[in-house]
């Protein structure tokens, strides 16, 4: 029978010393909600034997030009596996390494789930000999737990993901700087335009790419990137120009009554510059017309709360006494036969 639970209430620490303490051989099947991600591991013994990451490995092994993307498209499962092998594109015992590495890297973050399911059975399974893993388990949750109690300190310093970087002006007045390999390669890609994000994507690893930046923003080298208030202004003025002329173009829209077309092109407007009045406004209007009054309501609700034009509030919420009192009379109406 197998055991299976969310997440919240048997998380995979307990699930993993349940595993261990009971020698178990079978199938772990887990669904991350947040991620929408899926992940299958193979406990052997009580031991760590495998994870299913076909995808992973060939996105690793084409980020590192290994092999071309149509070369190994039409590969799956233990096909590619046995493809890089026989091709020689590395030794048995180097993709190993490289397998394990992978390994690490996603079976901690699997930790820090807190909305998900899983499911775990009993059951005889065989993994392709060359990658067969054999990590204990009470030292997978030491260093899970290592690595959350290392998050905890680094989220204080890093709080978001999206934060953009850039190297500190105060690195020229270093006497000396000391970095790994990975600091290295991480201050080469800091431009000012990717974000912590597209550095995690760009090399792979979050844990060691968090633990890197984190490194060097507590010592000065890093630092958030600020926006001067000309790139903000310059920004802004972009956005008005951009909504104004749209707006001029809808006119010859509305006169030529084409209303669904002028609430495709405001709701594509919207969706870009969420918060400005003009564009919900309009497209309150255009709902109207096309007969459609749940919507002109919901949007001209939505203007009162964001414009600061006092005239044009006064409008809307006329709009809005006639609207609402012309559907009730719809929705009351009782016909007589």
């Amino acid at each position: 029978m197998p055991i299976e639970a969310p997440i919240s209430e048997l998380g995979l620490f307990e699930l993993f010393q349940l595993i261990s303490l009971t020698d178990k051989r079978g199938t772990l099947s887990l669904t991350d909600y947040e991620s929408k991600k899926n992940y299958t591991i193979y406990f052997k013994d009580g031991k760590l034997a495998y994870i299913d990451l076909a995808d992973r490995l060939k996105e690793e092994m084409q980020r590192r030009d290994l092999v071309g993307r149509e070369e190994i498209s039409s590969l799956k499962g233990e096909g590619f596996i046995d493809y890089i092998i026989e091709k020689q594109v590395m030794t048995g015992n180097t993709f190993k390494v490289l397998f394990k590495k992978i390994v690490e890297e996603v079976i901690y973050p699997l930790f820090l789930i807190k909305s998900g399911y899983f499911s775990f059975e009993e059951s005889d399974f065989s993994v392709p000999d060359s990658l067969e893993l054999e990590m204990k388990i009470e030292n997978i949750i030491l260093e899970a737990a290592r690595r959350m109690d290392e998050m905890s300190k680094m989220e204080e310093v890093i709080p978001s993901r999206d934060i953009l970087l850039e190297v500190s002006s105060e690195i020229i007045e270093m006497e000396q700087i000391n970095l790994d390999r990975m600091e290295w390669r991480i201050l080469s890609l800091i431009d000012g335009k990717r974000t912590i994000t597209d550095l995690i994507a760009e090399i792979g690893d979050e844990f060691a790419v968090l633990k890197s930046l984190y490194g060097m923003i507590m010592t000065g080298i890093i630092t958030e990137k600020r926006i001067a208030v000309d790139d903000i202004l310059r920004e802004a003025r972009k956005e008005e120009d951009e909504v104004e002329m749209k707006l001029k173009e809808l006119n010859g829209v509305w006169n030529r009554r084409e209303y669904e077309k002028g609430i495709q092109i405001l709701s594509e407007l919207k969706s870009r510059y969420s918060d400005d009045p003009r564009i919900i406004y309009e497209l309150g209007y255009y709902y109207l017309a096309s007969g459609k009054f749940m919507e002109a309501i919901s949007e001209w609700n939505s203007c009162l709360l964001l414009s600061k034009e006092e005239k044009r509030k006064k409008e809307i919420k006329e709009n809005l006494d006639l609207v609402t009192e012309l559907q009730k009379k719809i929705f009351n109406r009782e016909v007589s036969r």
